[in-house]
């Protein structure tokens, strides 16, 4: 019988400026740059990467780590934070919402996109126990929708978000609040 060898945790590090070049390789990817870049471009994307670094965005901009190594990146904020957004994907008070990528190619397909965000989740809810999670991947992006969809949030609707920057049909996803028993 063949022994299993388990994968060195996932980890995350507050972004850093020098974080950024690859974060730039990563978007370059065509599979990342399908998602990120649609209705962008790299500069704004590396541009509000900088803004939420220096605190001048309220985002937690972060490096995920196996091993160690940068494999890729999240970002989290509080919804009231962006009440734009937040009135467009049907935001509860006190959610946070959530952006992900895997940048690094050899971390594809083999549940590392599940991991970390169940990594995130957990990361997210030490600070905030009490807060929903919301997530609005394109309706399209069905790894992302899986991975959300393993860690339980669930699917609120499938439409256009008129704070997104592109026409896409987005899946608007939600993780409720942990029950109190």
């Amino acid at each position: 019988m063949a022994r299993r060898v388990s994968a060195p945790a996932l980890a995350f590090r507050a972004m850093q400026t020098t974080d950024l070049a690859l974060v730039e390789v990563w978007l370059r990817e065509p599979r990342v740059a399908r998602w990120y870049l649609a209705g962008s471009t790299m500069e704004r994307e590396l541009e509000e990467l900088r803004a939420a670094m220096s605190g001048d965005e309220p985002t937690h901009a972060l490096i995920v780590l196996r091993g160690g190594t940068p494999i890729g990146w999240c970002q989290w904020y509080l919804c009231a934070d962006h009440p734009d957004h937040a009135d467009a994907i049907g935001a509860q008070p006190g959610d946070i919402g959530l952006d992900y990528a895997l940048g690094e190619p050899a971390s594809i397909g083999h549940g590392t996109g599940t991991a970390m965000i169940a990594a995130l989740v957990a990361h997210i809810r030490q600070r905030h126990p009490a807060a929903g999670l919301m997530a609005d991947p394109e309706a399209s992006n069905v790894a992302s929708r899986r991975v959300l969809e393993k860690n339980g949030f669930e699917l609120l609707r499938e439409g256009p978000v008129r704070s997104e920057l592109v026409d896409a049909t987005m899946a608007v996803y939600r993780l409720a609040p942990p029950t109190v028993n």
